[in-house]
């Protein structure tokens, strides 16, 4: 239960009981509690408002950390595969592999006009621009909102 992030004292319940995030780690830890050594992942957080899956998704990374285990997650949100995964494949239509890789090396070189469209990298949140601004260079989304200060390397 605490590998999981829950209250010992929610053991004593039954399922209809939790909410859809205890459930959601109730299910991890039946997982875990065999001792795979991959964990198999499809879907997790679909059922699950946006705020519970943002904490779910957190306590994912602490606990895929902890325990040390090769997790397969899947996901159709891009978003969230690229916070989770290590390595991310992009299927295409007919369950074909269009890329395997970083996220950062998909952001960098998309194999194809279809991945490239598939994460949103010309578009949105993706397409970032330099603007500058009287404290420094903001990072600027497509959309016009912030989303950052550059900062010069000594800085960090």
């Amino acid at each position: 239960m605490q590998t999981v992030g829950l209250d010992p004292t929610l053991a004593r319940r039954y399922p209809g009981e939790l909410s859809g995030g205890q459930q959601q780690r109730v299910g991890v830890a039946r997982a875990l509690a065999a001792e795979p050594n991959i964990l198999l992942m499809d879907e997790p957080f679909g059922a699950v408002d946006p705020i519970v899956r943002a904490e779910l998704q957190q306590e994912l990374l602490r606990l895929q950390r902890e325990v040390d285990k090769t997790i397969v997650f899947i996901t159709h949100d891009i978003d969230e595969a690229f916070l989770l995964g290590d390595q991310v494949a992009i299927l295409e239509h007919g369950a074909r592999i269009a890329q395997v890789g970083s996220p950062s090396e998909i952001m960098e070189a998309p194999a194809s006009e279809f991945v490239a469209s598939f994460i949103g990298a010309t578009r949105g949140r993706r397409a970032l621009r330099i603007k500058p601004t009287e404290r420094g260079l903001a990072v600027v989304d497509g959309l016009g909102r912030t989303q950052g200060m550059l900062v010069p390397e000594s800085d960090t």
